[in-house]
C-alpha cells in the first residue's frame, strides 16, 4: 500500500475531482454513507496511482505526507 487509508480518505476529501465507484462486492453501512477515499475513486487504479496525477499534488498542498 502506498499510503495509509487515512491518508487516502483526507486526500480523496480534499480532491476536487472524486469520483466514487461502486464495486460489484462494495458494501454501504446502516446509514448508507461511505468512505470517501482514493480507493474508492473511479481515477485511482489498481497499482495505487491516480490518473490524473493529483495525489502528490494534494498531499504536499495540505501537508498530509
Amino acid at each position: 500500500m502506498r499510503a495509509s487509508n487515512e491518508t487516502y480518505q483526507k486526500v480523496a476529501e480534499n480532491c476536487s475531482a472524486y469520483e466514487r465507484v461502486a464495486a460489484a462486492d462494495s458494501v454501504t453501512n446502516g446509514c448508507g454513507t461511505d468512505t470517501i477515499s482514493c480507493l474508492t475513486c473511479r481515477h485511482f487504479d489498481n497499482d495505487k496511482y491516480c490518473r490524473l496525477d493529483l495525489y502528490d499534488k494534494i498531499v504536499k498542498n495540505h501537508e498530509l505526507g
